[in-house]
């Protein structure tokens, strides 16, 4: 059973008192049903199906003020199943139709904002696209509870810390499948000479290139404040050490070296994200291929193309040493 159907009042009371032939509480009912209705924190699936069965049966049966008092509390609301329209309508009390998208964007955002609406795949994939740049439809994306948080990677930057442990529990059950090939040690000297030398170009065109990231990476933080979760997920993806990182936390830029709050905020989450994870994570966010292997082509030991030993004899130069025959005695 649906949450927000478990959560409604009893109105049993009510029902049964709405039988009795010297009452007529219909009017009372479907007004504190609207009310309901309008006050649910979401508009799911089985509210929409308890209320519409509920109203549509009752509205041609109450009288013309209770129908107006309910149409003008549910003109507006985008969300009134489409029988309540008609039934309202049928009895002159048509409802104003709910506002049309003008742009794809709203059209999205209003997808999103429906917790009634199932979103497929693709779907998903064009909103979750369209989130990368839309701080709101991020928010609302990641505030939906039927999305799976695997699927909500690419907004961790947008998500509060719960859904961020969320999301990142969920990848962290993948990233460790696959393999995660080491950096060389030289990547972390050089970031921290540059970071030293509080040479923030030198040190960010570093790092991107010492892991295959676009030119433009950090650019995916919109939020400034994000930027450096960002660049500690790409830290870890380096393999840098914890005490590397710390270091670059106190030396590359005063403004976050300034504050012990958020320089413990970044080493927590350094020693907290796996490097799998934070390299997945980082994949995610800047939508870019997952990184496996540091290099080379693999090479099957079994199948049709996989490379075939030579013949021993070919080794050993082709020659095959001759034993010496036993003469038979002939009598």
């Amino acid at each position: 059973m649906s949450s927000s159907v478990a959560e409604a009042p009893d109105l049993s009371g009510l029902i049964e008192l709405s039988r009795d032939p010297a009452l007529d509480l219909k009017p009372v009912i479907l007004r504190v049903q609207t009310d309901l209705f309008l006050t649910a924190p979401v508009h799911d699936r089985a509210i929409l199906q308890a209320f519409e069965s509920l109203a549509a049966g009752l509205i041609p049966t109450v009288d013309a003020d209770t129908l107006r008092i309910v149409a003008e509390k549910l003109d507006g609301c985008p969300d009134v199943p489409a029988g309540v329209r008609a039934a309202l309508e049928a009895r002159g009390f048509p409802l104003a139709p709910p506002r049309e998208p003008g742009t794809e964007a709203e059209a999205d955002r209003a997808i999103a904002a429906n917790p009634g609406a199932l979103i497929g795949t693709r779907t998903l994939e064009r909103l979750v696209a369209r989130a990368r740049t839309d701080a709101a439809l991020a928010h609302t994306l990641l505030g939906r509870p039927d999305i799976p948080p695997a699927d909500l990677a690419p907004l961790w930057l947008f998500a509060e810390p719960e859904q961020r442990r969320a999301i990142a529990e969920a990848v962290e059950a993948t990233a460790a499948l696959r393999p995660c090939p080491s950096t060389p040690r030289t990547l972390a000297t050089s970031l921290v000479e540059h970071s030293h030398a509080r040479d923030v170009q030198a040190f960010v065109t570093a790092l991107g290139n010492g892991l295959g990231l676009p030119p433009n990476y950090l650019s995916a933080a919109i939020d400034p404040a994000a930027r450096y979760d960002l660049l500690t997920l790409a830290l870890r993806a380096a393999d840098l050490r914890e005490g590397e990182a710390v270091f670059v936390f106190l030396t590359l830029n005063d403004s976050v070296a300034r504050s012990v709050d958020r320089v413990f905020a970044l080493v927590t989450l350094f020693r907290e994200t796996s490097r799998a994870t934070a390299r997945d994570l980082l994949c995610a966010i800047l939508g870019v291929p997952v990184m496996e292997r540091a290099g080379g082509e693999h090479q099957p030991l079994h199948g049709p193309e996989a490379r075939r030993p030579a013949p021993a004899a070919a080794e050993r130069g082709g020659l095959r040493t001759i034993l010496p025959t036993r003469l038979r005695r002939t009598s």
